[in-house]
């Protein structure tokens, strides 16, 4: 049975620390279950940022990880997770503890998001020595510290926590570098290193061992350490005397039990630094072969610090000369402009857009276009370094710039197009309402002189016949004129050809058409009448044909020196990003060349629609001379 309350942490009955005066709360116990065992943590929160822990007895891994959840779930429950735990940890009690659990307790704090840093005291000579290893194996990459007793421990907590706080979070990273290879070779030359000072290792523990040995044994312990090779697995203990003393027994089962960790530790690191190898070779081989071109900047020194064979490609420069130009002289002096109001943005701490374009001057004083996608690390809050993905896209630029050349002709043609279109609309509707409608009116009269001559019943029913064919044939033909060109548009003007169309709708759809008028529209040249009208009938049309709408609304508005035209119906609605689609135009041309005529204007077009609530289309174009520029017809 376990005696936990015979001889309890301090934490556990007092209310503060007498070091730190800091407040103590929340005692917690962990008591294991398994049979045959004897361990236990006690914990305690001190102050805001501290969790104070002893842990008494063996330890065995599955007990640990049992005691790493408890830790876990008590830090949840009584810590604020956004203010980083300090640990301190009391050895005094601590038993044996085998492998498999050091490993889960120092990943767990390695690991832990939480965890930032923390001291432990009261360690046995073996615990500091395999803690020391563990230190000089980088196991433990956190701000951690071993000291004698709590009143140091406290101490030394409060110090780093101070210093913490007034720099501003000395242990966080702003950042991994682009281009690790740095890393990776000092990790290297690190573990070379390593390997080959642990052979000192062994000298150093003499010195300090010898002296608590007898002159009989230190001879032997010296040849025994030496003979270690600290650069293979394994160790094997000399033969020893059955008379010895206890503590030399226990120096040499210590060696070997060092060493054996040093062997468990270097096979792990081994694994790590193939994995590493691996990832160096294939990402060098990715950068040094990669089709964009890949930079490191340095903003503080104002240069490029490392490029790829793809960025010197782009630029004609060799890699010596690159490293010593002024980065900015690769610039037009408009990127130069966007590239220091971009600079300004990151050094307030504001968003910019992640893609960026420049024009590069090459060494060959050719201009390029390039896309930059450039990641940036931060330290104290300003930009530090940037790692740029460049791609040459001056012949997308090429493209891009042919390609506005034709849309303006397009445009252009157009909007020619519907002027030609309009001037043979005209034309033709004078020669039916001039010719054709005249002729028939003429055959007209003469059949009815001639029907007055018949004294024939017979004949005059047939010619009364024709001359019904004859009347229809007149409205038919005025019908169509007045779709081609109405000459009331021409003669009257834009509010009477509107009311005209609304009354025409209404008879042949059997629908509401109401058409509102404010301002005056009297002065309105050819060309917007023509082009308003059109657009107006257009999005009627679409109404009848597309919305199945019962009521239509026109709103036209001449106030300050903007003609505004309003079309709503309350038909079944549509998604206006359908549109490119031709949902609501059919082939989807009706939308496209109503834009064009609006752009022709320079107005602006406006589309608002919900699938079941009907569609309200509006435009604005102004009516200033000046802005709106004329085409002669082709």
């Amino acid at each position: 049975m376990l005696e936990i309350n015979k001889n309890p942490a301090w934490f556990r009955t007092a209310s503060r620390c007498r070091y730190s005066n800091l407040p103590v709360s929340h005692p917690a116990l962990y008591i294991s279950k398994h049979p045959g065992t004897n361990y236990f943590i006690e914990i305690a929160k001190l102050g805001d940022q501290i969790l104070l822990v002893k842990g008494s007895g063996n330890v065995r891994s599955y007990e640990m990880a049992e005691a790493m959840d408890f830790m876990d779930e008590y830090v949840s429950k009584y810590f604020d997770i956004k203010a980083s735990i300090f640990l301190i940890e009391n050895y005094a009690d601590i038993g044996r503890v085998d492998f498999k659990a050091r490993k889960l307790y120092i990943d767990h704090h390695k690991n832990s998001e939480v965890f930032w840093g923390g001291v432990f005291y009261k360690m046995s000579l073996l615990m500091r020595i395999s803690f020391k290893i563990a230190q000089r194996l980088h196991i433990q990459d956190k701000k951690v510290s071993a000291v004698d007793s709590f009143e140091q421990a406290i101490g030394l907590a409060l110090e780093i926590i101070s210093q913490r706080d007034s720099e501003d979070s000395l242990f966080n990273d702003s950042g991994s570098e682009f281009f690790p290879v740095k890393e990776i070779e000092s990790s290297k030359n690190n573990y070379h290193r390593l390997t080959g000072k642990l052979n000192g290792i062994a000298g150093n523990l003499a010195n300090k061992l010898t002296g608590f040995l007898t002159r009989r044994y230190s001879g032997e312990l010296l040849k025994y350490i030496e003979s270690i090779d600290w650069q293979r697995d394994g160790s094997q203990l000399p033969e020893i005397n059955r008379h010895a003393d206890k503590s030399v027994r226990k120096v040499f089962e210590a060696i070997s039990y060092i060493k054996s960790e040093i062997d468990d530790f270097l096979k792990e690191r081994d694994v790590s630094e193939k994995v590493l190898q691996e990832s160096e070779a294939r990402y060098r081989q990715l950068v040094e072969h990669a089709r964009a071109g890949i930079l490191t900047y340095d903003y503080s020194a104002n240069r490029i610090i490392s490029v790829n064979d793809s960025f010197l490609d782009i630029t004609g420069y060799s890699k010596e000369e690159i490293f010593s130009v002024n980065p900015l002289r690769l610039m037009t002096e408009e990127s130069q402009k966007i590239f220091a109001e971009r600079l300004v943005l990151l050094r307030a701490g504001k968003n910019i857009p992640h893609e960026v374009s420049y024009q590069l001057i090459t060494k060959q004083n050719k201009i390029k276009w390039i896309l930059l996608n450039p990641r940036i690390i931060f330290k104290h809050q300003q930009p530090h370094k940037a790692n740029v993905v460049i791609t040459d896209i001056t012949h997308l630029k090429k493209i891009e710039s042919e390609l506005l050349v034709y849309q303006s002709k397009l445009k252009q043609l157009s909007i020619r197009m519907s002027k030609s279109e309009e001037t043979q609309r005209r034309h033709l509707a004078s020669q039916l309402h001039e010719s054709v409608s005249q002729e028939l009116f003429v055959a007209q009269l003469k059949l009815n002189a001639v029907d007055k001559s018949l004294d024939d019943p017979e004949y005059s029913r047939q010619l009364d016949e024709i001359k019904a064919q004859i009347v229809k044939s007149i409205r038919e033909i005025r019908g169509i004129t007045y779709d081609l060109s109405p000459p009331v548009l021409y003669d009257l003007g834009l509010k009477d050809a509107v009311e005209l169309l609304s009354k025409s709708i209404e008879a042949k759809h059997r629908l509401t058409v109401k058409s509102r008028f404010r301002g005056s529209l009297d002065h309105l040249d050819d060309d917007m009448k023509i082009i308003i009208y059109r657009i107006i009938k257009e999005i009627i049309h679409n109404s009848i044909k597309h919305a199945r709408a019962d009521c239509i609304n026109i709103i036209i508005d001449n106030t300050n020196n903007h003609l505004s035209v309003d079309v709503s119906d309350n038909g079944v609605g549509f998604d206006p990003g359908s549109v490119s689609k031709g949902y609501y135009t059919g082939d989807g041309f009706g939308l496209f060349d109503i834009r064009e005529k609006i752009n022709h204007l320079n107005g602006r077009l406006a589309i608002h629609s919900t699938p079941g609530s009907g569609t309200r289309i509006g435009l604005s174009v102004p009516l200033n001379p000046a802005r709106s520029p004329k085409i002669k017809s082709a």
